[in-house]
C-alpha cells in the first residue's frame, strides 16, 4: 500500500469525523437559535430575516462558479507539490473575489433602499434597511473575506481544519445570540453579535494559510489563469436557483409568514443536505487527487462504496423525515399561532425533492473533481429552465406546493442527466447499473413511509414522546435498509464492513 494512499485515507477519515462533529453542533445550535427567534420575535420577523438573506444570496451569482473551478484547479498542483502553480491559482482566485466583493457591497447598498418594495411586512423602511446592512456585512465576512484561503485549505484535504473552527464558532454564536435575546435585546443587536462571532472564521483561515503554505505575491506564470468563468456559470446558477428561488417567490407573491413556514421545514430537512454535503467535501479532495493521478481502479472502487453509503444515508434521513417531520414541526412551533405550520403535502414534496438531490451528490462530486464543467452545462440549463417555468406558473395558485413542484421536477431532470453523463464519460459503466441502487432505495423508502404513517402514529404532543417514537421509527428503518442492502448487494456490503473496520476506501491489491 503506497504512502500516498495512506495519507489520503487518513485525511478522509479525519475530515469525515470532524464533519460529523460539526454537523451535530450546527444542527443543534441552529434549531435552538431558530426556536428562540420564533418565540421571541414571531413569524413575521423570522420571515423578514429569511427573505433578506435570500435576496442577499442572489449576489452570490457574481461568483460565476469560480469557487468550484478554483477548487478543482488546486488538486493537481497540490498532488505533485507544484508550489508555484498553487501560488498562481491562489493569487488569481484571491484577486477575483476581491473585485467581486466590492460589487457585492455596492449591491447591498442598493438592496438596503429597495428591498422594502418586495418584502410585505409591517415594519418601517429603516428597520428593514438596517437589517439588510447588518446581514449584508455578515454575508460578506462569511463568504468573500478569506474565501481563497478556505478553498486552498479544502483542496489540500484539510477540511477538518475549517470545520473544527466552524464548530467552535457555531456553538459560540448560538450561545451569545440566545443570551442576547433572553436579556431583551432587539433583533438588530442579536445579528450584530452574530456578525462579530462569525468573523473569527475567515480571520483564522487567513492566519492558517500564511503559517502553513508558501504563497508568493508574485505571479510566476501569467498564462496560468482560472478556468473560463462561463463554464461554471450554468452549474452555479442551477445550484443557486434550487436553494434560493423558492423563498424569493414566496416573499413576493405570498408574504413573509409563508416564508417562515417554508424556512422552518427547510431548516429541518436541510440538516441532511448539510451532513452529506459536508461528508462529500471531506471526500472530494481525495477524489480530485485520485483523478489527478489517473488511478482509474481506485476511483471505481471508491465510487462504489461512496455512492452506496451516500444513498443509504440519504434514504435513511429522508424516509425518517417523511414520517417524523410534520409532528416535529408541530412541537417545534408550539405557541407560535400567527400562521399554520402543519403542511403535510408540502412536507412530502420537500422530502422527495431533497432525497433526489442528495443521491446526486456523489455524481456531482466526481464530475466537479474531474473538472467537467463545460461538458455538463446542458443539464444545468435544463434544471434552471424547468425550475423557473414550473415555479413561476404555480406559485400564485398553490404557494408552498407550487414552488416545491418546480424544485422537484427540476432536480429530477438534472439528476437523470448527470447520472447518464457520468456513466458514459467518466465511470464507463451502463446507466442502468449506475441507477439501480437509488431506484431500489426509492421503492424501499416509499414503502416504509407509507407503512409507518398508516400503522404508526408519531406523537406531536411533547418532545420526549416524539423522541421515543422517533427512536422506534429510526431503528426500524435502519434494520429495514440494512437488510435490503445485504440482500441486493451482498458482495459490496461484505467489502464495506471489512473496509470500515480499518479505512474508508478498499485496500489496493
Amino acid at each position: 500500500m503506497s504512502e500516498a494512499n495512506n495519507a489520503r485515507r487518513t485525511k478522509v477519515k479525519r475530515n469525515i469525523s470532524i464533519t460529523l462533529m460539526y454537523q451535530l453542533a450546527s444542527l443543534a445550535a441552529g434549531l435552538f437559535l431558530s426556536r428562540y427567534t420564533l418565540k421571541t420575535f414571531g413569524s413575521e420577523v423570522n420571515g423578514v430575516i429569511q427573505s433578506i438573506n435570500q435576496f442577499l444570496s442572489y449576489t452570490v451569482i457574481l461568483e460565476c462558479g469560480i469557487g468550484g473551478m478554483a477548487l478543482a484547479s488546486f488538486y493537481k498542483p497540490l498532488a505533485y507539490g507544484d508550489t508555484e502553480a498553487v501560488s498562481d491559482i491562489f493569487n488569481n482566485t484571491k484577486s477575483f473575489f476581491s473585485k467581486i466583493s466590492l460589487v457585492f457591497l455596492g449591491l447591498v447598498a442598493v438592496l438596503t433602499f429597495c428591498i422594502r418594495f418586495a418584502v410585505k411586512a409591517d415594519f418601517s423602511p429603516f428597520y428593514i434597511g438596517a437589517l439588510v446592512v447588518i446581514l449584508g456585512v455578515n454575508n460578506y465576512f462569511a463568504y468573500y473575506f478569506g474565501l481563497a484561503h478556505q478553498l486552498l485549505i479544502k483542496a489540500d484535504q484539510k477540511l477538518y481544519i475549517i470545520q473544527s473552527v466552524q464548530t467552535l464558532t457555531v456553538i459560540l454564536n448560538a450561545a451569545l445570540c440566545i443570551a442576547a435575546m433572553k436579556m431583551g435585546f432587539g433583533i438588530h443587536f442579536v445579528k450584530l453579535v452574530s456578525l462579530l462571532v462569525l468573523l473569527i472564521n475567515p480571520l483564522f483561515y487567513r492566519y492558517y494559510v500564511k503559517k502553513h503554505y508558501t504563497v508568493s505575491d508574485v505571479i510566476f506564470d501569467r498564462s496560468r489563469t482560472l478556468p473560463r468563468k462561463r463554464d461554471g456559470v450554468a452549474h452555479h446558477l442551477a445550484y443557486f436557483i434550487r436553494g434560493n428561488t423558492d423563498i424569493v417567490l414566496l416573499t413576493v407573491f405570498k408574504g413573509v409568514k409563508t416564508v417562515s413556514v417554508y424556512s422552518v421545514y427547510y431548516a429541518v430537512i436541510y440538516a441532511a443536505e448539510n451532513f452529506l454535503s459536508a461528508v462529500s467535501n471531506g471526500i472530494s479532495a481525495a477524489i480530485g487527487n485520485i483523478i489527478a493521478k489517473d488511478e482509474k481502479k481506485v476511483l471505481d472502487r471508491s465510487f462504489d462504496i461512496y455512492e452506496s453509503v451516500n444513498t443509504f444515508i440519504a434514504t435513511f434521513f429522508c424516509a425518517a423525515s417523511g414520517v417524523l417531520i410534520v409532528p416535529f414541526v408541530g412541537i417545534y412551533t408550539s405557541g407560535v399561532n400567527d400562521v399554520n405550520y402543519i403542511q403535510p403535502a408540502f412536507a412530502c414534496l420537500l422530502v422527495l425533492a431533497q432525497w433526489i438531490f442528495l443521491i446526486r451528490i456523489p455524481y456531482d462530486n466526481v464530475v466537479s473533481a474531474a473538472g467537467h464543467y463545460r461538458q455538463t452545462k446542458p443539464g444545468a440549463y435544463i434544471e434552471i429552465l424547468i425550475n423557473l417555468a414550473v415555479s413561476l406558473s404555480t406559485v400564485r395558485r398553490f404557494g408552498l406546493i407550487g414552488v416545491m413542484a418546480g424544485t422537484l421536477s427540476a432536480v429530477f431532470a438534472r439528476t437523470v442527466y448527470i447520472a447518464w453523463y457520468l456513466s458514459k464519460n467518466i465511470l464507463n459503466r451502463k446507466f442502468i447499473l449506475l441507477i439501480k441502487n437509488p431506484c431500489l432505495h426509492f421503492i424501499a423508502g416509499i414503502l416504509f413511509v407509507y407503512t409507518a404513517n398508516t400503522f404508526f402514529s408519531v406523537s406531536a404532543k411533547e418532545p420526549l414522546l416524539w423522541a421515543r417514537d422517533a427512536a422506534i421509527v429510526c431503528l426500524a428503518l435502519f434494520v429495514f435498509l440494512a437488510a435490503l442492502n445485504f440482500i441486493t448487494n451482498r458482495k459490496l456490503c461484505r467489502s464495506l464492513i471489512l473496509t470500515l473496520k480499518n479505512r474508508l476506501f478498499a485496500k489496493d491489491s
